[in-house]
């Protein structure tokens, strides 16, 4: 009999300055629709039973209907909304998503939830590079995420390497053929390149 894995609450990190782009990343349209609900999709996909939005209210995607919770730490970066994502979802098990990685399919979310227990997420490894803004985290790592902010590092591989550490998640390295879903839209230059596909 298969063992049912742990309830799972999906998180939309969409609360980047987006500098690269000149404009919200949220906002921009991936094959005809904005980034966001995009990404929402993907999300839902997952079977998770509670779907948050690390951003800010005022934001494109303020009025979807899903709850959206802004950075407890301002200016320190994407490890602030994954903190407080940590702490505001009611799952054991916390999914994170990068707004502006459109190629993250559900299957691979699916692939790290059923690799996760209650107590232990699941971290890809691309390159030596954990990619923690498509990961899953147990809600318990809120606590580590927290003691990272207040110090000088702030950086998810510093995150990461902690959560390691202490044992609360376990790395997954990314095949050659799953490199692409790892690809992110930064600048204009990726949207053109979007447009060529």
């Amino acid at each position: 009999m298969k063992v049912q894995p742990p309830p799972l609450t999906a998180c939309l990190l969409a609360g980047g300055k987006s500098s690269r782009m000149g404009r919200d990343k949220a906002g921009v349209e991936f094959l005809g629709t904005p980034l966001w609900q995009h990404q929402l999709h993907t999300l839902q996909k997952t079977g998770a039973n509670e779907i948050l939005i690390s951003g800010r209210k005022d934001a494109c995607y303020g009025g979807s209907g899903v709850t959206v919770i802004e950075d407890e730490i301002k200016n320190t970066g994407p490890l602030a909304g994954i903190a407080t994502m940590l702490e505001a979802a009611t799952n054991p098990l916390v999914l994170m998503l990068a707004v502006d990685m459109p190629y993250m399919t559900d299957a691979f979310l699916l692939s790290l939830r059923e690799q996760s227990s209650v107590t232990r997420g699941a971290v890809p490894e691309l390159d030596g590079f954990f990619e923690g803004v498509a990961a899953i985290f147990p809600k318990s790592a809120g606590v580590i995420a927290t003691r990272i902010l207040q110090g000088n590092d702030h950086s998810i591989q510093h995150f990461v390497r902690e959560c390691v550490a202490n044992e609360q998640v376990k790395i997954v390295t990314v095949s050659n053929d799953e490199t692409a879903l790892f690809k992110s839209l930064n600048a204009p230059s990726d949207l053109l390149e979007t447009q060529k596909d």
